[in-house]
């Protein structure tokens, strides 16, 4: 899914790109400049140093049976939140004492950039620096060509017009309802109403709690990818969510490269929800084979958001 791009000199706008993670050109943990923004140091605290680490502490995925373990770092993540939109790859490294159980993580923070760009030269710039950096051996290459992606992706967005983003037109949802099939997709939506109320415009069909506080703690939704890349995947699941909600929400999409899944994290991430990097479809199945006995009423509102409707 590919948005064709309006280009113009647009002030303002930034690109943030940083490296951190596990590197064999660093005996330890390594952070690269470039953590200038609050979200992406943000990131490396919730995913990588409390998330990843205190997963790896804790031992719950080596107590995951191996076909229920998802064996890789091989991911793709795009977190939207009101401070522009975060894309993070995760890839297998090793430090330079062998020790291999972090990733290398590479990131970059935009602002005032259309998801067209983010979920996709942004997202394959970011890759494509992720695998330079494993094949570079000293740190000054490493550094050197983080920097010279930063560079890069300002020039590239200084081009970029502000203002509406052409994805917004698109019905993500139906999208996903061809490929997936309506019934998956209604499971899913319906997984989410239920389980995100405290997010989503209107409520829960039925739900008499709304008188009462809603819960705005983090939820997680593991849903089948959708796309064709894991980038496609991302654009996808963060437009329903945009529908949904609204672009206000913080919501955060991780897609595996083997697409088999892709888990939507809703609210300001939390560590413990980071468990689905390593964790399969065995330990964490998929929303849509939840077999949820749906009444008319959601179903009714799931095919209002399949159709493109205005929900609420």
């Amino acid at each position: 899914m590919r948005i064709g791009l309006k280009r113009k000199r647009a002030g303002g706008e930034r690109v943030w790109v940083a490296a951190f993670g596990k590197h064999p050109a660093w005996d330890d943990h390594f952070d690269s400049p470039g953590l200038d923004t609050s979200r992406l140091t943000q990131l490396r605290a919730t995913l990588y140093s409390e998330g990843i680490g205190g997963s790896i502490d804790s031992g719950v995925w080596e107590q995951l049976d191996e076909q229920e373990r998802i064996t890789d770092f091989a991911h793709t993540i795009v977190w939207r939140t009101m401070d522009g939109v975060i894309v993070a790859r995760l890839d297998n490294s090793e430090d330079g004492k062998g020790r291999k159980r972090y990733p290398l993580v590479v990131c970059a923070h935009a602002r005032g950039t259309p998801m067209a760009w983010t979920c996709g030269p942004l997202v394959e710039r970011v890759t494509r620096l992720a695998r330079t950096c494993a094949q570079v051996e000293t740190r000054e290459g490493v550094l050197g060509e983080v920097e010279l992606a930063r560079g890069e992706l300002r020039a590239e967005a200084g081009l970029l017009e502000a203002g509406e983003d052409e994805a917004g037109a698109l019905n993500a949802a139906g999208t996903l309802a061809q490929r997936l099939g309506e019934e998956a997709l209604v499971r899913v939506l319906y997984q989410c109403r239920r389980e995100m109320r405290g997010f989503l415009r209107g409520g829960m069909v039925g739900d008499r709690s709304t008188s009462r506080a809603l819960d705005v703690s983090a939820k997680q939704c593991r849903a089948p990818a959708g796309g064709r890349t894991p980038a496609e995947a991302c654009a996808l699941w963060l437009g329903v969510m945009g529908r949904l909600m609204g672009e206000t929400i913080p919501v955060m999409v991780i897609v595996p490269d083997s697409l088999e899944m892709a888990d939507v994290l809703v609210g300001e991430p939390e560590a413990k929800q980071f468990y689905c990097l390593r964790a399969g479809l065995g330990a964490l199945p998929l929303a849509s084979q939840v077999p949820y006995e749906i009444d008319e009423a959601n179903r009714a509102w799931a095919g209002s958001v399949i159709r493109g409707e205005p929900v609420g």
